[in-house]
């Protein structure tokens, strides 16, 4: 899902405002786009948009955005308060394809609740929830939540904006800061623990866990149970949409692998908790910077769970940290650059995760932040990220991750060999 909040008069370029022209005319998004626009009842929305500010009065900006499933679009008051209203358009399962087993009522629940208890119990800047519907039937004509308004661009858009050099944020400064930044939301939502594995959701002045969105499923007492789910789930999406000659490789076999080597490299499968809070969409896209790279907004947030702490033990997404495939020997120079430079990134994120700026820090955030800088290299969470590689439905990558499989699972053979 894309929200973006850089308007044509900031300082900060509107390119990644993406509209109905960006699509081919008359394709199914190109017509979807326009006819969703024209159906909504916008007059109906500035209307309670105002009445939920006591009259004051507003307009809707023209420029908007959309993504795969979302409407986003600015409300302006008179005052010069901003909102952001964001409308949930029909689904194009034909073109998106659907690896989410919750409905999108459900998924609009959860990140309301989200946005909501990370407000209310951490320092995490996530958008103020004023108003939501999720009927498709209200005087609006879609199911929508009216926000807050963040000023700023999805790091991952900024960064191609002003030119950054590889794997860079900004200046040298500007990147070390993020990355801490990144590092400190991390540890933030880690230290946040729960009984069971699952998403939230608000009941009545609480929140509970239940059923989380790409599964449908849960919630779940152990990692076990829900990894089981997990891999269900991987394997019947795969099965419906990768591709043929994908589905040939003997490497399509490998989430049948997944569950023995965790029983074997992770020591919480079985356990009852504690359960941690992880954003599995974490990283530079649903991340919203300033000018400098400063992060001001956390967005996107319905893949926030209570989960197994392997799955999060992760380093984020689209940010130079990616994993090395175990064992696997690149020959090429490109690829080989690329894993020269992103080893000290990954060092150096790992040291972020365990140490803060603040001179003193609570007994309880040392221990969670051990916790991680510990667990994100452990072969436990290597195993996971090397499941979620899977859900790319590549051919190449699955074969390398099947090698990958093969060797931890002989690694602990000669081991139970050698203890005999």
């Amino acid at each position: 899902m894309l929200v973006v909040t850089t308007m044509a008069t900031s300082n900060l370029r509107s390119v990644s405002w993406n509209n109905a022209d960006d699509y081919e005319s008359e394709g199914e998004l190109h017509t979807r786009a326009v006819k969703f626009l024209d159906a909504v009842n916008w007059e109906a929305l500035t209307s309670l948009a105002s009445k939920l500010r006591d009259g004051t009065r507003c307009r809707i900006e023209q420029p908007y955005s959309i993504g795969h499933f979302n409407m986003v679009r600015r409300i302006t008051f008179t005052d010069d308060v901003s909102w952001v209203a964001r409308l949930r358009m029909p689904d194009l399962d034909a073109v998106f394809g659907s690896r989410e087993g919750l409905d999108p009522t459900s998924l609009m629940r959860v990140e309301v609740a989200t946005m909501k208890y990370l407000s209310r119990n951490t320092s995490v800047p996530v958008p103020e929830v004023y108003h939501y519907d999720f009927s498709r039937d209200n005087s609006i004509g879609a199911p929508f939540i009216l926000m807050s308004y963040i000023h700023g661009n999805a790091a991952s858009e900024l960064r191609l904006q002003k030119d950054c050099p590889p794997r860079l944020f900004g200046t040298a400064e500007q990147d070390k800061a993020f990355r801490r930044q990144m590092a400190d939301i991390q540890v933030q939502l880690a230290a946040i623990q729960f009984d069971r594995i699952g998403s939230l959701y608000e009941d009545g002045d609480n929140f509970i866990i239940g059923p989380e969105p790409e599964t449908g499923d849960g919630p779940w007492d152990t990692a076990a149970d829900y990894y089981i789910s997990w891999v269900r789930h991987i394997v019947e999406v795969a099965e419906r949409d990768a591709d043929p000659e994908v589905k040939k490789r003997p490497s399509f076999k490998l989430p049948e692998s997944f569950l023995p080597l965790m029983h074997q490299y992770s020591t919480d499968m079985t356990s009852r908790g504690p359960l941690r809070l992880v954003n599995r969409d974490f990283g530079a896209h649903n991340l919203l910077v300033d000018d400098n790279f400063n992060i001001v907004g956390l967005i996107d947030l319905d893949g926030v769970m209570a989960a197994p702490i392997d799955l999060v033990a992760q380093f984020p997404t689209l940010t130079g940290l990616d994993r090395e495939v175990p064992g696997h020997k690149e020959t090429k120079p490109a690829a080989i650059e690329r894993i020269v430079a992103t080893r000290p990134l990954l060092a150096e994120y790992q040291r972020l995760l365990a140490s803060s700026q603040q001179q003193s820090v609570p007994e309880h955030e040392s221990a969670v932040r051990a916790i991680l800088a510990d667990r994100i290299t452990s072969d436990g969470a290597t195993i996971v990220y090397g499941l979620t590689r899977f859900a790319g439905h590549q051919g190449f990558v699955n074969d390398k991750w099947t090698n990958a499989f093969e060797r931890y699972m002989g690694s602990k053979a000669i081991d139970s060999d050698a203890a005999s």
